[in-house]
């Protein structure tokens, strides 16, 4: 079988991703062991939840780099170019590195089929890419999220991480996980493994007894955050500060009141990891809290308007999103523009958001889950007193920025996925703004 090159092997994903997704982890075990267990050397930060993970990643991260560590990131779904989802110190993989590491799988899934077992999906697939790049890069630590759930996610191949986090937990998936909170929180805490820390995110009470009862029976007492011993102290579009507990005045860049929150996950985490980890110091902390950046979360792209995208995509997530409208923007007419999936509670949603705004404009996201505007806007008429549908988000960001005046607010959400085109049309409308 020949390598592939970079091109071929993203085919090759692309090929894998008509399978769609198929929890468990016997493939995957299998897969790993025909790669010889690259999992097995890696120190590995687990990251489970329904929102924050990424966020929460990022903050690990960029403090765990201030202590000169070397570290891997993989996280999912990706904004701008497909090897973001795997990364080292904030590099995305190499091209050849990726096709090599394809190809080596490809050939293990050749060995499975011939064997008569069932091939891997695409997540799984990528999973190992990413067990063998961190690997050979050596990390230091590796910070792993999971893609869906937790217990039958393919990254929960791991048997003992070095610290387990989870952050909020709300409805989602609900086909796959479960329907009501305390399934979820029942798959999502299938992270959680005996003898091995654990830290958990502020949580409804019946997902905290399910969290709790999962610790109590891998003998683990786990480092919950507080909401009472977090302040907010200061909110612009440069940044916020905020206290949580002995550690005062923190910087942050992110926007987003629900940042303070991530921030303080990631607080707790690190302070975990400072009991083994000699090298990392609280201004390794401070100063990476500062300096991390997670785009696509309560994100500035223009000014005038003031264009801003979010990830919000479920009810949760636009609750949120809705808190930090109403905190730091009352007063100010906003434009929505939204692209939602599916099998996403869109419905939900449109209602939460249309407490900030009585207008909205449509649009399909870019992939095969998306769904279309029309029928996103049929749906949302119950709530609002204007709906309109376009096709897509250059579309959408067209309209609304030709009607929106200087003072007024744009935001875009319901996917991650229309993120890049939402941010690219805003550009090219500023750009032309500019020339005229």
């Amino acid at each position: 079988m020949d390598d592939m090159n970079y091109d071929e092997a993203i085919q090759y994903i692309e090929q894998l991703n008509s399978k769609g997704i198929v929890l468990g982890l016997e493939r995957m075990e299998r897969l790993l062991g025909l790669l010889a267990c690259p999992q097995r050397g890696l120190r590995c930060i687990h990251v489970a939840g329904t929102n924050g993970k990424g966020s929460v990643c990022a903050f690990l991260e960029a403090a765990l780099r201030q202590a000169g560590l070397k570290v891997g990131r993989y996280s999912s779904p990706t904004l701008y170019d497909y090897r973001e989802r795997i990364q080292v110190n904030g590099k995305y993989i190499e091209k050849q590195a990726l096709a090599e590491l394809i190809t080596r799988i490809q050939q293990a899934c050749a060995r499975m089929e011939q064997d008569g077992l069932e091939l891997p999906t695409v997540f799984e697939v990528e999973t190992a890419v990413a067990f063998l790049y961190f690997a050979q890069q050596q990390c230091d630590y590796v910070l792993l999220e999971v893609g869906m759930g937790g217990r039958l996610d393919s990254t929960n191949v791991i048997e003992k991480p070095v610290l387990s986090v989870i952050t909020p937990i709300s409805l989602d998936h609900t086909k796959l996980l479960g329907s009501t909170l305390a399934e979820i929180a029942a798959e999502k805490g299938g992270i959680i493994k005996h003898n091995c820390p654990v830290v958990i995110g502020p949580q409804q009470r019946e997902v905290l007894e399910v969290l709790q009862k999962r610790c109590q029976s891998c003998g683990v007492v786990p480092r919950l955050v507080k909401l009472e011993k977090l302040k907010q102290h200061h909110w612009s579009q440069e940044g916020q500060i905020f206290s949580y507990g002995e550690w005062e005045s923190v910087h942050i860049r992110l926007l987003g009141d629900y940042q303070c929150v991530n921030a303080a996950i990631a607080l707790e985490a690190l302070q975990c990891l400072q009991q083994w980890e000699v090298r990392l110091r609280a201004e390794h902390i401070t100063r990476g809290l500062a300096l991390a950046r997670w785009p696509g979360r309560f994100e500035v792209i223009g000014q005038k308007p003031l264009c801003i995208v979010d990830g919000a995509h479920n009810p949760a997530g636009a609750q949120a999103l809705v808190q930090t409208l109403q905190r730091h923007f009352s007063g100010r007419r906003i434009w929505l523009l939204l692209g939602v999936f599916r099998d996403k509670d869109y419905r939900k949603m449109g209602e939460i958001l249309s407490s900030v705004s009585d207008n909205v404009c449509c649009f399909k996201p870019p992939t095969e889950r998306g769904l279309e505007g029309e029928a996103l806007a049929q749906v949302l008429k119950l709530y609002y007193t204007r709906v309109t549908w376009v096709q897509n988000a250059a579309q959408a960001v067209q309209q609304v920025l030709t009607e929106a005046e200087a003072d007024d607010l744009v935001v875009s959400c319901g996917s991650l996925s229309t993120i890049c085109d939402v941010q690219n049309a805003v550009k090219q409308w500023e750009a032309a703004y500019e020339t005229h």
